[in-house]
């Protein structure tokens, strides 16, 4: 019993502030939106008025179709592009290859450097006049590949989602590497004595006790992509760039929150409709995949 008081000792602090900050605000959130309220005055009533907006209101369904479309099509990047890349990357590193800490350190730091930064960072590399691709280009005589990159339609969203990409892919391959250093020493030894070379041993042998590591960074991943607003909004603005191109979920919320693109005026109660779909949205794929992963690494059976 002593013990049990013990741990709820430890736990009790946490778990109050995760209530304080995460359970309550997500109740509050779904509270509101059955309201029509500015921040400020009185909340009227309107029961599921703000989610027939979003998704019967011709211009509103657009817009939220629009930015959801983007949310998923950088999620099957991450999912299909950047984690076989960490993947990848991580290996090349378990096996210590020439300059690996080095590398290591080179494919992670982006992560610590602040979204904020890599944003506007971004702006000075790309921007049309005064950036510096350009103008390298121009230096070297490829003028003829040189373009407003973020004001380009076909242009913006590729390379918003390298930019994004690139900051966050360390994040993955450390999980993953990690994952790498704790496979049994005797299993690898084996695989070598068999003669299994470098990537026979890291596709029969290692990478089927990456499943773990590899489901959480598909999970992740899928946050992740859902959740995306800082580069964005800096790089792309409030609108989300020309033609939407740029535009996410959190960007469409932020803007009909703070400044109702309909009236002029802060729209508190819709803000929160718009925050409790993108809730259900990541909830449901998030449990989806958790589920199917599941059932995968049980049918498989670990090695």
């Amino acid at each position: 019993m002593r013990k049990r008081k013990s741990y709820i000792g430890f736990i009790a602090p946490g778990f109050c502030l995760y209530t304080l900050f995460m359970i309550v605000p997500l109740f509050v959130a779904v509270y509101y939106s059955f309201f029509s309220w500015s921040g400020m005055g009185e909340k009227v009533f309107i029961g599921l008025g703000n989610f027939r907006r979003i998704f019967l209101d011709p211009r509103m369904a657009s817009i939220f179709r629009n930015a959801l479309g983007n949310n998923f099509s950088y999620m099957l990047v991450a999912l299909f592009v950047f984690i076989p890349l960490q993947i990848l990357l991580a290996y090349l590193i378990h096996i210590k290859i020439v300059g690996g800490r080095a590398f290591k350190l080179f494919i992670f730091l982006p992560y610590v450097i602040s979204p904020s930064i890599i944003g506007f960072f971004s702006l000075l590399v790309f921007n049309p006049n005064i950036g510096l691709l350009n103008a390298t280009l121009q230096s070297v005589h490829l003028s003829q590949f040189a373009g407003s990159w973020f004001g380009d339609v076909g242009k913006a969203f590729p390379l918003l989602v390298g930019i994004i990409g690139w900051q966050g892919i360390g994040v993955g391959m450390v999980i993953i590497l990690a994952n790498m250093t704790d496979i049994p020493g005797e299993v690898i030894e084996a695989s070598v004595i068999d003669g299994a070379g470098l990537w026979k041993r890291f596709w029969f042998v290692e990478l089927p006790f990456l499943k773990p590591s590899i489901v959480n960074v598909i999970v992740l991943s899928s946050i992740f992509a859902l959740t995306q607003f800082d580069i964005p909004f800096i790089v792309g603005g409030l609108n989300g760039g020309i033609n939407g191109r740029l535009d996410f979920l959190n960007l469409v919320f932020f803007r009909y929150t703070f400044g109702d693109s309909y009236n002029g005026e802060t729209a508190m109660g819709f803000g929160a409709s718009i925050s409790v779909v993108l809730f259900l949205i990541i909830f449901v794929i998030a449990m989806a995949q958790n589920l199917v992963m599941k059932r995968f690494v049980e049918k498989d059976g670990n090695p």
